[in-house]
């Protein structure tokens, strides 16, 4: 059946009647996939006359031509269901008088007279609910020029130094953990500053006002809120739009304050437990102004690491001008002594709250299958202790409930003190600092010493890991790397990651890309490129752009490096998404990774970020070679 044809406006009836047209931009945000954030407008027609909506639409700002399409639709075609006739109103009373003034020759032109007219409360009611609905249960927080004596004026220096900060970016000299004090008169006693983005989830500043509430970050925990002040949790964090209060936004409309990037929006807040959210007041706001501008000058000026990559100490005074007038900030690196062994091993509550349904997948368990199959001592001398102690050991990767692992773990060692994965589970389950875990690891190595024996290293080294009953040692050995470089220690962790290629170079463990990782934090590229020889074979995202960044250290941007970085994009595309920052890496790392997905380049980003960024040139350099257009997602 044929579409019947629009109407004019001229072709229906004219009535007596009054109507009202409004616009409203929404407190809410629409997100479509891969599609940039909109504030949507609500155009709305109201008959006055009889208190009927003629027309209800949600989209874009309106322009005079939407406008008016709106309009003769409202006329012509009024929604269904409410028995209302096509008809054209005697006139229409508009809320936004430019608006008025474009559709006035058009209107007059079907006999439908304009006027303007201030927006009637009663409107309010309905937008109020839409953006309830649309905005789901987020709560409004408090914009930042209602905080006493704070003005437009001191919002927009506030603005300018971040914007410059972030533009600056600092975070790719400072980690999270490299803790600056920073003293701005006229306060007496410095605060505590962690500049956040290395690691490219996050970028701002996290503030504490007492060394005491940094070392809480430091230490186990049971509940998140227990590391936070009873002051609050202080932060400026840039984020995206549709993190920042909306009449911040209109605020920031208004008056035109700096925005360095659409994903740097700066959001100073305090968070008091459980769910408040208060703004700085003035004296916070002129202390972030102060930090903003002397922190990158202190990095640029001051700030230096070891051959080895290690920060070292410094002090200085930096001048900066703030919206109350110059001041002289004072900082100071290292702020204090980090509880770094004290910190704890294992964040507990994230496995709780993130982790899949149904029980877990331990692959140790299938080694108790191939033990029992193939004999796990066939080729030494069986101690049946150590065997007996071995078994149970297995039950316990089997084992679902977390304190029956643990006890089961507890038998195993009164059955045999020689029993490496025993502690090696203790560590991993039971230990709640990483030193504490390094002690159950250390025990581990020893125990696989003694059960193995001086001799079996001498004849068996280079053939680990295939051999069933090395495996307990080799994971304790691991474990121990791994709490060394979480406590600093970087050369004794380098030492043990390389006994572990030395006794298993077929590195059934993925020593290489954690050493790899370890090399480039240490600046020891003669020694990486050795380690991307041996595994030349190797096409992962972890070896084919690490490759093309040593190559590119090395020879700049040469043809040699182009081929390096030719294959690297070849084998993964969504990698230099996520290095040049055009997507942030997600707090959450994915469970699995696949060759060439997104979920690899994610895993990728979030441990060489800052080498890429760190090498000059070398993040442009990716950019040029880059796609221009994002790869398509993999299909699930």
């Amino acid at each position: 059946m044929p579409r019947a044809a629009k109407k004019s406006p001229l072709e229906v009836p004219q009535s007596t009647d009054t109507w009202y047209f409004a616009s409203r931009r929404l407190r809410a945000w629409i997100v479509a996939e891969d599609d940039e954030p909109v504030r949507p407008y609500l155009l709305i027609v109201v008959n006055l006359s009889t208190g009927l909506i003629q027309n209800l639409t949600v989209g874009k700002k309106p322009v005079p031509e939407e406008a008016q399409k709106t309009l003769f639709t409202a006329m012509t075609r009024p929604p269904r269901g409410l028995k209302i006739e096509p008809q054209r109103p005697a006139r229409i009373f508009f809320e936004d008088r430019q608006l008025q003034q474009s559709l006035a020759p058009a209107l007059q032109e079907v006999g439908v007279q304009t006027m303007y007219r201030p927006r009637p409360g009663e409107l309010d009611e309905l937008v109020e609910e839409l953006e309830a609905q649309l905005g789901g249960d987020r709560a409004e927080i408090p914009d930042l020029l209602s905080g006493v004596r704070v003005t437009a004026k001191m919002i927009g220096a506030l603005f300018a130094a971040a914007a410059d900060f972030y533009r600056a970016a600092p975070w790719v000299q400072l980690a999270n953990e490299d803790v600056l004090a920073i003293r701005v008169p006229p306060q007496k006693e410095p605060y505590f500053v962690s500049v956040m983005g290395q690691g490219g989830v996050e970028y701002g500043l996290a503030l504490y006002k007492k060394w005491e509430d940094v070392q809480r970050m430091y230490l186990p925990h049971d509940d998140p809120l227990e590391v936070v002040s009873p002051g609050g949790s202080h932060s400026l964090l840039f984020n995206d739009i549709t993190e920042v209060p909306f009449d911040d936004l209109d605020a920031i409309e208004k008056y035109g304050w700096d925005v360095a990037d659409p994903g740097a929006y700066p959001v100073p807040s305090i968070f008091l437990p459980p769910d408040q959210v208060r703004r700085p007041g003035r004296d916070e706001i002129l202390w972030y102004e102060a930090a903003l501008r002397a922190i990158p000058e202190f990095v640029r000026q001051h700030w230096s690491v070891s051959p080895q990559g290690e920060a070292q100490p410094a002090e200085a005074r930096i001048p900066a001008t703030t919206a109350a007038g110059a001041v002289m900030v004072e900082i100071k690196y290292p702020a204090g002594e980090l509880p770094l062994a004290r910190q704890a091993a294992v964040d507990f509550e994230a496995l709780e709250e993130e982790a899949p349904p149904g029980p877990p997948f331990d692959r140790r368990a299938i080694e108790g299958d191939m033990a029992r199959m193939l004999g796990m001592f066939t080729d030494q001398e069986v101690d049946p202790e150590l065997e007996k102690a071995q078994e149970l050991m297995y039950q316990a990767w089997e084992e679902r409930n977390p304190a029956r692992r643990i006890a089961l773990a507890r038998r195993a060692l009164r059955t045999s003190k020689d029993c490496a994965d025993a502690y090696v589970l203790l560590a991993e389950e039971e230990a709640d600092t990483v030193q504490r875990a390094l002690e159950y690891y250390r025990e581990g190595v020893a125990a696989g010493e003694r059960a193995l024996g001086q001799k079996y290293f001498k004849e068996n080294a280079g053939h680990f890991w295939g051999l069933l009953v090395t495996r307990p040692y080799m994971r304790a050995l691991e474990g121990v790397a791994s709490c060394l470089w979480q406590l600093g220690r970087k050369e004794e962790a380098l030492s043990n990651y390389n006994e572990l290629l030395r006794l298993n170079p077929g590195d059934n463990q993925g020593i290489r890309y954690v050493l790899a990782d370890l090399l480039l934090s240490l600046n020891r590229d003669a020694e990486l490129a050795k380690l991307l020889r041996q595994y030349r074979g190797d096409w992962s995202a972890v070896w084919l752009y690490t490759r093309a960044l040593l190559t590119f250290r090395k020879s700049g941007p040469s043809p040699k490096a182009d081929r390096a970085l030719q294959e690297a994009l070849e084998e993964n595309q969504h990698v230099p998404t996520y290095l040049t920052g055009k997507k942030r890496i997600p707090n959450r790392l994915p469970d699995y990774i696949g060759f060439g997905d997104e979920a690899e380049a994610v895993v990728y980003a979030a441990h060489h970020l800052n080498y890429w960024r760190r090498t000059p040139g070398a993040v442009e350099w990716l950019e040029r070679h880059a796609p221009q257009t994002p790869p398509p997602k993999a299909r699930r």
